[in-house]
């Protein structure tokens, strides 16, 4: 009999980067025949997920509108609680460990195993009061722990005292080995996430309108949504950036900027594992980036496969862009040495990771 896996999300249907990577794990896992897979959600507020779901998995919600962290939650224990029972699911993944307090709970004295999936950083989930009351929560209570990177992996180990049953997986990349040749590249800088103040949109004004005024013929597309948005347009109007910092927001061809770009940039003021990043890497992308813990760091070689610049030093960031936007080869360079990195993050291997650890439970 096949194990009945359920990946946990707030709304499965939405389009940011935790999304995409549970969804195609899921998937993932799917074509390999030996789970039966569902997604459960608090709420789906589109009726079409924006990531492609395989059409063997099922989609179920625990209601019909969004709830906050907080009292509403408690009702929602005892219905996930009878969806685990009924449903005899074997093992349930929460795609944020906020959702842990509803899982761990729901599955006590239930044959099911909660995994918690850390998609942020330590020192994200600590700054934030109630997200680090779960956090410590989840650390004694979950049955298993996976973390992105193996900085997260030792403050976990270390600061808070999870030893065992726990393990660093990245994030996967799909790739093939020609992708990024052959396309055209443009005189294009590309920035992909959430429009919102922790991705660093103040930085990337500040940056933006040096280099756009030095450089006419450049263009900053910003693909992404998020509350900044009219923040960001009225700053495209105030300076007179039309046609020059261009807001896309969400696409689902994500790819086809990535293979124009001559250079990704980041400005987060915090990053667990960039998606974004591994995937321009992954297109043959020369990458800057703040040097913020814990992804930048273990995704970029500073000065071989891209920029690490000091958190927030907007004029070394202008000055790492600028040495970029002058040198075609360097910015060649930079894109091949990083595409030679990319085995890690190859889905095959993430996939049987998972396994691995599913197997275990």
């Amino acid at each position: 009999m096949k194990k009945k896996i359920c990946f946990f999300s707030g709304d499965i249907t939405r389009s940011g980067g935790t999304e995409r990577v549970a969804v195609q794990l899921a998937n993932g896992l799917m074509e390999e025949n030996l789970y039966d897979i569902c997604f459960i959600s608090l709420t789906e507020q589109q009726k079409k997920p924006f990531y492609p779901i395989h059409p063997d998995i099922h989609r179920y919600c625990l209601g019909k509108k969004w709830i906050q962290p907080g009292p509403g939650y408690i009702p929602l224990i005892g219905k996930l609680r009878k969806f685990l029972k009924e449903r005899q699911i074997d093992i349930i993944i929460d795609i944020d460990i906020v959702l842990d307090v509803l899982a761990i709970p729901a599955a006590r004295r239930l044959k099911t195993k909660v995994v918690s999936w850390e998609h942020f950083t330590v020192d994200f989930e600590l700054a934030l009061w109630y997200r680090k009351m779960i956090l410590r929560y989840s650390v004694k209570k979950s049955d298993y722990m996976v973390v992105l990177t193996d900085g997260d992996l030792k403050a976990y180990q270390k600061r808070l005292g999870r030893k065992k049953a726990i393990c660093r997986i990245y994030n996967p990349v799909a790739y093939e080995p020609e992708n990024g040749s052959g396309a055209e590249k443009k005189k294009m800088i590309l920035s992909v996430g959430r429009l919102v103040p922790e991705k660093g949109i103040e930085y990337i004004k500040k940056v933006s309108i040096k280099l756009l005024e030095r450089y006419p013929e450049w263009q900053w597309i910003i693909l992404g949504e998020g509350v900044e948005r009219k923040n960001l347009e009225q700053f495209i109007i105030e300076n007179q950036l039309e046609n020059r910092l261009i807001l896309k927001g969400n696409v689902e061809n994500v790819d086809e900027y990535m293979k124009q770009a001559s250079i990704f940039v980041t400005a987060s003021k915090y990053e667990g594992l960039g998606l974004s990043m591994l995937e321009a890497r992954a297109m043959k992308v020369a990458c800057v980036s703040f040097a913020v813990k814990m992804g930048p760091l273990e995704l970029i070689h500073n000065g071989i496969d891209g920029y690490l610049v000091r958190p927030f030093n907007c004029n070394q960031m202008i000055q790492r862009i600028e040495s970029l936007i002058n040198n075609p080869e360097q910015r060649s360079r930079f894109a091949e040495n990083a595409f030679l990195h990319m085995g890690e993050f190859k889905l095959e291997k993430i996939i049987n990771q998972w396994k691995e650890i599913l197997e275990l439970l």
